[in-house]
């Protein structure tokens, strides 16, 4: 009969395996909890303190350019363009793109700049997008301190239309949002951070905590027995080490008192 007994719990172990697991799991996590969140708390506020202290703030500037294929004249632009001028300046806005990090316009305002900047440095700082469907391009320039990142992208502004038109004949450049001194810090984002910080503490903590739970075979109570083996507990021995308010520590205390009284009369 045991055997038969045990065979059926072992398959009802198999089938509700994690069903019988993952909600005393949870249970024993929530208690943590503020565990948890302590240990996210300090991480976190060691990687803000750690990023603020290690990495090199950016800040970045940007324009706005509009590219036609044609030259502008002193007219507006709408008695110029048709359908097809359109069409040709979004694919001629590509190639814009590129050229604007090339040595030459790059170049010439390094010249205008006086820096003692070096290409290389330069085309690392500066960075394009296209906008979508559109024949504008967006120019960002990230510099180590919001003033430098202003210079050199109103640098770019001056010598860029004139530089553009002269490479590729027969089209323009306009600005049409000037560049603007960055108020705030680019790159990094501390919030970013301290919330990676705070999420992968917290993460590796509920691992810790979960593979000690599932790790620890320690019965600690008679409903644990009953959910984890076939049996029904018949009786508990009481615990003659808790303390006088507990109930089993008043009946130990009372036959503790009671036999001391018996000796002394003896």
């Amino acid at each position: 009969m045991i055997r038969i007994a045990d065979k059926r719990y072992n398959k009802r172990k198999k089938e509700m395996g994690v069903e019988l697991n993952i909600i005393p799991l949870l249970v024993y996590l929530l208690k943590r909890l503020w565990i948890i969140l302590l240990v996210g708390a300090v991480a976190g506020a060691v990687t803000y303190t750690a990023v603020k202290l290690l990495v090199q703030p950016t800040y970045r500037c940007s324009f706005a350019a509009y590219v036609n294929n044609r030259q502008l004249s002193s007219k507006s632009i709408t008695e110029y363009l048709t359908s097809s001028d359109v069409d040709a300046s979004k694919e001629l806005v590509k190639t814009y793109s590129a050229i604007l990090k090339s040595n030459s316009i790059l170049s010439s305002a390094d010249e205008a700049l006086h820096s003692d900047y070096t290409l290389r440095e330069l085309k690392k700082m500066v960075s394009t997008q296209i906008q979508d469907e559109t024949e504008i391009i967006q120019v960002f320039v990230e510099a180590k301190s919001p003033e430098e990142s202003y210079r050199i992208a109103t640098a770019i502004v001056d010598v860029a239309p004139k530089s553009m038109a002269d490479i590729v004949e027969g089209s323009s450049m306009k600005i049409v949002e000037m560049p603007q001194p960055p108020n705030d810090i680019y790159s990094p984002s501390y919030f970013r951070y301290t919330l990676l910080g705070f999420g992968v503490a917290a993460l590796l903590t509920i691992v810790l905590l979960a593979i000690h739970y599932l790790r620890n075979d320690i019965i600690t109570d008679e409903a644990e027995v009953e959910s984890q083996f076939p049996v029904h507990v018949l009786g508990v021995i009481p615990d003659v080490n808790s303390s006088a308010n507990d109930k089993t520590g008043a009946y130990y205390n009372h036959y503790k008192h009671t036999s001391e009284d018996h000796d002394s009369r003896k």
